[in-house]
């Protein structure tokens, strides 16, 4: 008799976010579009106070750059650098909603740790030339390197949880530092605009 009252609602549930970054995380000159999305996780710990998870891809974008010196012979030397990064992040959320009950709408506000692992590809292509013509004197020299890190990140947001029927619609503004960017090409301090949606 008892148990109907008891049962619990539902305590996880599951969707998807994506968004993009306000700024370009890599450099100031991008060449492709920077994104983060991938399935998220919630475990509801009671009507206000939830736990979010999941697995996050970001594509941070690219960075093109070229540059020219001259050499103690007269010729010149051409360097074509491009980097592109990358990262996946795994957010550990405390989320509270500031209003109880089932409403159609409430605000939240989400923060806790980032466990990220964070790549940064470079590529090197140099050219020497030579002579009034720039004959070109040998054979371009193309170097690739990798750079990756792990790190434990701070995050926090604030967005709006909309409810229509079993769906959730999730708007939300998020907060990352990122430890990576102390040693790689990458903004240490980034937002992002964020859309979840989940059941």
């Amino acid at each position: 008799m008892m148990l109907p009252l008891l049962a619990p609602a539902q305590t996880v549930s599951f969707g998807v976010k994506g968004g993009v970054p306000g700024q370009t995380p890599l450099g100031s000159t991008d060449d492709r579009i920077p994104f983060v999305v991938g399935p998220t996780i919630d475990f509801r710990i009671d009507p206000r106070l939830s736990i979010e998870s999941g697995v996050l891809f970001d594509r941070l974008g690219q960075q093109n750059g070229t540059l020219a010196f001259t050499n103690q012979d007269n010729s010149l030397t051409l360097v074509d650098t491009r980097q592109t990064a990358r990262a996946v992040e795994v957010p550990i959320l405390a989320k509270v909603h500031l209003l109880s009950g089932k409403r159609t709408w409430r605000p939240f506000v989400a923060a806790g740790p980032t466990i990220r692992h964070t790549s940064v590809d470079s590529n090197y292509a140099s050219s020497v030339f030579g002579g009034t013509s720039l004959a070109q004197l040998n054979q371009p020299l193309f170097l690739n390197s990798t750079q990756s890190k792990w790190n434990v990140d701070p995050a926090a947001g604030i967005g709006v949880d909309v409810r229509a029927g079993r769906f959730h619609l999730e708007p939300e503004v998020r907060y990352s530092y990122w430890g990576a960017g102390k040693t790689m090409n990458l903004r240490k301090n980034q937002v992002a605009f964020l859309l979840g949606f989940r059941l």
